[in-house]
């Protein structure tokens, strides 16, 4: 299902529709189709936003990308996730499966305005995952992954903690029984240990310390029970089997100062399991895990450019 606006609101150039798609289970999805000057397009390209509350935009992370592949005549989608902006239900009850689901049918209706224009699949972060699991069940003719670890939710999470714990500078000891913490944490969450009996892991005093310490490294640490329970469906998801099923391009993107995903891990992974004549990687020097220099919003040099030829490439 989707919606029009009016005639003359959709012959605008570079103009937005608004879209609605209903997911499997009927939830309601709500998002926006960016049409460039050119006519048809040359490709349509769906951008799956990163973790937690995420909306159509990535906060202000989508629209440049976005205006710089508007202007070489390339359409753009988004959508906002469940419970974000105008989108129904919530995003603690999608898993990356569902995230995959919600994107397929987003998708479908992106591509019922535009019949016949090559259309594929971006994924930020989080996304990542969301857009190698979502390629085959939405036919997507390319995929590209933008900072999407190669590993998993849990892998990743304890690479970003160790490297923030290092940079808050604390002595040897503390920096040790901190990652210890968070390790066991995160079997916790893995075993299927429910919030009530976490929490009171939590509350022992003993723990006060090393859990202010990963406070400080803005270690991922699910203190209510619906993060808690959200976390536990995505901790131990593995791409390995979406990447060996990859059978149209992928391009991997990575910001070579990123210090959330583990990127020699991650590129290494996609270049053992994704089929060769399939793969594309590019590591940006400078790159964080944005794409962009660290402590800016401009990307890094070659982002773009790198980004728009690969979907022109794989488009015509």
């Amino acid at each position: 299902m989707h919606e029009h606006p009016a005639a003359d609101d959709r012959d605008d150039p570079m103009s937005a529709r608004e879209l609605t798609a209903v997911a499997t289970d009927g939830v309601t999805l709500a998002g926006s189709l960016w049409l460039p000057d050119e006519r048809p397009p040359r490709a349509l390209v769906l951008m799956q936003p990163g973790s937690g509350p995420s909306d159509r935009d990535n906060d202000v992370l989508f629209p440049p990308i976005r205006e710089a592949l508007l202007a070489v005549g390339i359409a753009v989608t988004s959508f906002d996730k469940r419970g974000v902006g105008a989108s129904g239900g919530s995003w603690l009850t999608a898993d990356i499966e569902r995230q995959a689901g919600d994107l397929t049918a987003a998708l479908s209706v992106a591509r019922g305005e535009l019949p016949g224009t090559p259309a594929g699949l971006f994924g930020h972060s989080q996304g990542g995952w969301v857009v190698l699991a979502a390629a085959a069940p939405s036919h997507a003719e390319f995929v590209i992954t933008n900072s999407g670890p190669g590993v998993t939710p849990r892998t990743q999470e304890a690479f970003a903690t160790r490297g923030h714990l290092a940079a808050l500078g604390l002595e040897l000891e503390r920096e040790v029984e901190a990652a210890a913490t968070f390790d066991e944490l995160a079997f916790t969450l893995s075993d299927g240990t429910p919030f009530a009996e976490a929490s009171e892991w939590m509350a022992d005093p003993s723990r006060r310390r090393a859990l202010d310490d990963l406070a400080a490294a803005n270690a991922f640490v699910p203190t209510t029970r619906e993060l808690w329970d959200f976390a536990a469906t995505i901790v131990d998801f593995d791409p390995a089997d979406a990447l060996r099923g990859i059978r149209v391009p992928l391009l991997g993107l990575f910001g070579g100062a990123d210090d959330i995903v583990p990127v020699d891990e991650s590129a290494d992974r996609f270049a053992e399991l994704v089929p060769p004549e399939f793969l594309s990687l590019a590591v940006l020097a400078g790159g964080d895990h944005r794409l962009q220099l660290p402590g800016t919003e401009t990307f890094v040099p070659g982002y773009l450019d790198a980004l728009i030829s690969f979907v022109l490439t794989h488009t015509h």
